[in-house]
């Protein structure tokens, strides 16, 4: 193999594994600049001949780059979702009683959750949700465990508790949250744990037009 050869594989390569990098980071944008440069080729050298097995050869590249693109693997350490900062390093962390925020706005919606936790981390911090068990069957989504309420709410799933079947969460957060000295973000009243409880900050809310508002901060 010639240096000239070797040279030419290289560049391949990295225009290769730019190229998914773009696909990650600006799905739509890289697709719309890949058509649009694959029209002007087209049109200075339309496929035919000599070039329909270069243009065959480039359309498989460009599939097994954005399959790539999309391997669960690569996706995992893929940006957090727009708008919302990444958690802070030191770890401001608060406790999040997922079972009750899911009713901020009325029935049970996994949205609302999503809405709560965006806004904290807008305000810096780490959010910690429970959830008792039961919370996907109210939610009518039985399916869904650790992982799947990661992926749903944009946090890393050793962020995120589902506590054991038979248990409630309010014992682990509340546990939890004293230990950590954390404020807990629920409006629950935890009447049947009011010893437990006292002394833990407390922030209530609730979802009013799309937006989750606070009192305790």
């Amino acid at each position: 193999m010639t240096a000239q050869t070797l040279l030419t594989v290289v560049v391949l390569v990295l225009a290769f594994v730019g190229y998914i990098a773009c696909v990650m980071r600006a799905r739509w944008i890289t697709l719309g600049l890949t058509l649009g440069v694959a029209l002007l080729i087209w049109d200075l050298s339309p496929p035919g001949g000599d070039t329909a097995f270069q243009w065959l050869g480039a359309g498989i590249v460009l599939m097994i780059g954005f399959w790539v693109a999309h391997l669960p693997i690569l996706q995992s350490g893929s940006a957090p979702k727009p708008g919302r900062p990444p958690a802070p390093e030191t770890g401001n962390r608060i406790v999040v009683d997922g079972t009750n925020v899911i009713y901020w706005d009325g029935d049970a919606d996994l949205q609302s959750l999503v809405l709560v936790t965006d806004a904290l981390c807008r305000r810096g911090f780490e959010p910690i949700v429970f959830l008792d068990a039961s919370t996907r069957h109210h939610l009518k989504e039985p399916s869904l465990d650790q992982h799947a309420f990661a992926d749903a709410l944009g946090l890393p799933p050793d962020q995120i508790t589902l506590c054991p079947a038979g248990t409630e969460a309010d014992e682990f957060l509340i546990n939890y949250a004293r230990a950590e000295s954390l404020p807990i973000v629920s409006n629950d009243r935890f009447g049947d744990r009011a010893q437990q409880v006292k002394g833990i900050k407390r922030i209530r809310g609730v979802i009013a037009h799309g937006k989750a508002v606070f009192e305790g901060f």
